[in-house]
């Protein structure tokens, strides 16, 4: 049986900088991050179906070909410009040494406008043509710029799917990654609070042995459900991994946090996973923080993470608060 290698992050972070660098587009993180999504989602056929491989194929063609129209377009106008100049700056010039050679009456007032007049339809000419040229140019960057639109709108919505779990619809740690920093970054500015709950599914294995994986799956859309019915629209639901949850709750301290837990808590109880009408009492473990002034995300979520540690080791249906 044949076996899928991992993706390596190294090696995808250095496809997706080549991969700029051949485009010529500069190494922001908004066209990094688009490159190593998609290169992600092609390399991984094994989280992917092939839908989401063919679309993120789809957007890396449709992006190369953008790239090369612009490229090309920008060059013609580049090159008709660089003429246009050159006819000008000779005809220009030739006007010069006309008018001199006037005003010194080395040359009749006849053969003056005469040449004059063959100037200035080399003036026109030389103008019409790059007006010309940046109207053709006009029009195909403003197709472009449509057609990059359109590329914009795949790659957020392959974004999405790239950041939601498959299962639970939930955010999942790719995506959090993305949220974290900027939610952080938000609290600390405007000094307001923010938390961070971790929570684990307690005795979880023993669903999945009891139950089977497909019902354990069918517990975790449950759980899923129930945050979401709890939590308002700018918190944040991810499954950080397994059975275990993460909530980000802005402009909420650990009083608030707690309060989100007890309310969990109180929902799960009274809105109980049914198997084949037999009830399964869904109880989990929690682990708060509050994030300080001198820490970031990661430490915030450590910590969070360590008050979990010891919210498993204490019980079932336990909550702990960072210190």
């Amino acid at each position: 049986m044949s076996t899928t290698q991992p993706v390596n992050p190294v090696e995808v972070a250095r496809i997706a900088l080549k991969r700029l660098a051949e485009r010529g587009l500069p190494p922001t993180p908004e066209n990094y991050a688009q490159f190593y999504n998609a290169i992600v989602t092609i390399k991984s056929p094994e989280t992917k179906n092939s839908d989401e491989l063919q679309h993120a194929w789809q957007i890396l063609v449709k992006l190369d070909d953008v790239v090369s129209d612009a490229q090309e377009t920008t060059q013609e106008l580049i090159t008709a410009l660089s003429e246009g100049g050159e006819k000008m700056n000779g005809s220009l010039g030739a006007l010069h040494d006309t008018r001199q050679a006037h005003v010194d009456r080395r040359m009749t007032v006849e053969e003056a406008h005469s040449v004059l007049e063959g100037l200035l339809t080399e003036l026109i000419d030389s103008t019409s043509s790059i007006h010309g040229a940046v109207s053709a140019s006009s029009g195909d960057l403003s197709s472009i710029r449509d057609a990059v639109k359109h590329i914009e709108e795949d790659l957020a919505f392959n974004r999405k799917m790239l950041e939601q779990d498959a299962l639970t619809g939930a955010l999942n740690r790719q995506g959090f990654d993305h949220v974290l920093a900027r939610e952080v970054k938000r609290a600390l500015r405007h000094e307001q609070k923010l938390s961070v709950v971790l929570f684990d599914l307690d005795d979880f294995k023993l669903i999945n042995d009891r139950y089977g994986h497909l019902t354990g799956d069918q517990v975790l859309i449950h759980v899923t459900n129930l945050a979401k019915a709890v939590l308002r629209e700018s918190d944040l639901l991810v499954r950080y991994g397994g059975e275990e949850f993460l909530l980000l709750l802005p402009e909420t301290d650990v009083n608030g946090a707690r309060y989100v837990v007890d309310r969990m808590r109180t929902v799960a109880h009274r809105t109980p996973f049914l198997h084949k009408n037999q009830r399964v009492d869904v109880n989990f473990s929690s682990g708060i923080a509050e994030l300080k002034a001198d820490e970031n995300g990661r430490a915030l979520v450590l910590r969070a993470d360590e008050a979990l540690y010891r919210a498993k080791h204490s019980g079932r249906g336990r909550i702990e608060i960072a210190t």
